[in-house]
Formats: structure tokens, sequence, C-alpha cells
């Protein structure tokens, strides 16, 4: 069986929140049920499935009484193991929760029922059709964007004073903190186990030559957030000098790098990590995701070039 490596522990313990209360008898609070919704937004659920010829096949549960067929979903390759065994035909396949809803809808379904040997939560097919979820995050393909040399010279004059001013203040508003960001150019870090100034042009790597750029992170074995940093003075300030990786810094596009936060299960974000040390939680980015213009569209190309520190 071939691992999917998702995780989705955020969600699961949102399931077990809910699942008491419906132990206890007593009805759902409304903000739990709407981190619940967020957290769904942006999940990446397993289904049992088999892949031939680019065609999808699945399993589906049917109860006892064949009254009711459902879709199982896995929050990781545990919870799959649990159900399937590792010798199973099917092999856990992830997906957005968008696309299980559409499968809902093109098809007699009742519902999704996840983990069903652990949680077995029963999620009905009219909640999950209308389920509030965050939009997608679309870009204009018309617009060609900024070209690698535009975006580092971005990248080394990237300096986000009035956010730097904000994180060392007292201010604690939320949506103070969201318009900062919007209108700030942050940079993440890339890092490599190789040396990329091997592909270096003129300070400009291309990741049609390096390959998929690697975003760094922090944290330990119970905790994990993504690392952004306000210029590449920062980036060099928050180096491990005893790391043996190479690391790049790179244009960040806010809106993508919060959908890879969210995604990847994390915990959440650190603003210039070494020095200010700001942590934004993953619930604060829930609510932002989606929320908000995040992404300049001149920026579009920014995850295809990373840049010589």
């Amino acid at each position: 069986m071939q691992r999917s490596y998702v995780t989705n522990n955020h969600l699961v313990s949102k399931f077990n929140e809910i699942g008491g209360y419906f132990e206890d008898g007593n009805e759902v609070p409304e903000y739990l049920f709407i981190q619940f919704v967020q957290e769904l937004g942006v999940s990446n659920l397993l289904i049992p499935g088999i892949i031939e010829d680019d065609t999808l096949s699945f399993d589906i549960l049917t109860s006892d009484d064949e009254s009711i067929d459902v879709l199982p979903l896995f929050s990781d390759d545990e919870a799959f193991i649990e159900c399937y065994g590792e010798d199973s035909e099917f092999s856990p396949i992830a997906n957005d929760i968008r696309i299980y809803i559409d499968l809902l809808n093109d098809s007699e379904l009742d519902g999704i029922l996840f983990n069903p040997d652990s949680v077995d939560f029963l999620l009905e097919r009219d909640i999950l059709v209308n389920l509030p979820l965050p939009p997608v995050i679309e870009t204009d393909d018309e617009f060609e964007g900024y070209d690698g040399e535009r975006l580092l010279n971005i990248a080394q004059e990237a300096s986000n004073d009035s956010l730097i001013e904000f994180l060392k203040s007292d201010d604690d508003s939320f949506e103070a903190l969201m318009l900062e960001l919007q209108k700030s150019t942050l940079l993440n870090a890339v890092v490599s186990e190789e040396d990329l100034s091997v592909y270096a042009k003129n300070g400009v790597i291309s990741s049609e030559d390096a390959g998929e750029f690697l975003l760094c992170t922090t944290g330990d074995e119970e905790t994990q957030f993504g690392v952004l940093f306000t210029s590449a003075d920062a980036i060099r300030q928050g180096l491990d000098e005893e790391s043996e990786m190479n690391c790049y810094c790179q244009v960040a596009l806010l809106g993508e790098f919060l959908e890879f936060v969210l995604k990847s299960d994390m915990d959440g974000i650190i603003i210039n990590p070494g020095s200010d040390d700001y942590l934004i939680g993953r619930e604060a980015l829930l609510e932002a995701y989606g929320g908000l213009a995040l992404d300049n569209p001149a920026f579009k190309n920014a995850r295809d070039y990373a840049f010589m520190l």
C-alpha cells in the first residue's frame, strides 16, 4: 500500500469534541460548529480508491439493512489501515473535501462516514452539500505576472517597516494585523539539501532548473509552524548556523501560503523566527483564510523562483 502521509489532527479533534456533545445528548455550540466547518474546508481526506487509466474507482459502505450507502473517508493512513488493512486492493487517495461534496451531488449516496473504525462520525448529505466552505483561491491565467528578475528586486527591497512596527506594538487587533499583512510584501525561506547556486542566473533560481522548492517550517514532534519573513536580512538573522540545509528566499503569496499551512495540518505561522517570533495561531488563520484578497496578481509567478541570499 502506498502511503499518503496526510494528517488531519485538528479536524479529528473537532470531530471528537462534537461527538462528546452528541453522546451527552447536548446541542453542539455554534462556535464549535463554525470551527468544525473551517477545518473541514481545508481538509484533505482519504478515500479508499483505485486509479486505473486516470479513472478513480472507490469503495462504498452499505448499512446492514441496505438502506444507507455512504462514502468512507479517513483522516490519515493509520485510520485507513485500521479499517482496510495494509494489503487491501484499495489505496488511500487524498482529495479536497469539495471533491467529495461533488461526488455526493452526482450520486445517490447518503453522506460520508468519517474514520469508520474509530471516530465513526456520519455527516449526512443534506448537511455537506450546504456547508459554507471558504472560496477557492484562483489566479488570472491571462495575466503574465512579474518575471524572476523583477521579483528578485522586490525581494531585495522588502523591509515591511509598518508591519514590524505593528508586531512590536501592544496592538492586539486581529483585523489590524490582517490589514498590515495584506499590504505587506513578505518572504518565504526556501531550503534544500542541494546547493541550488549552480542553477542561479544573476541571483535568480528557477524551479524549471532546480525542481520544486521546499519551504522552511519550524517546530517539534507535537507542533509545526510555517514561517514568514519581513526581509532577506530577517531570514539571514533567523538561520540556524548549525543546519546543513542551504537557504534561499522567495516572494511569498500570502493566500497560497495560508492554504499550505492549513492544509498541511500545521498549528500556525511565525513571522521572523529568531528575532520577532510573532506567532499567529491556527484558529486565527482559519478566520482569515478566504476572507481577504491576500495575493497580488503581479506575484503569481513567485512560487516558480527563489533567490540567493
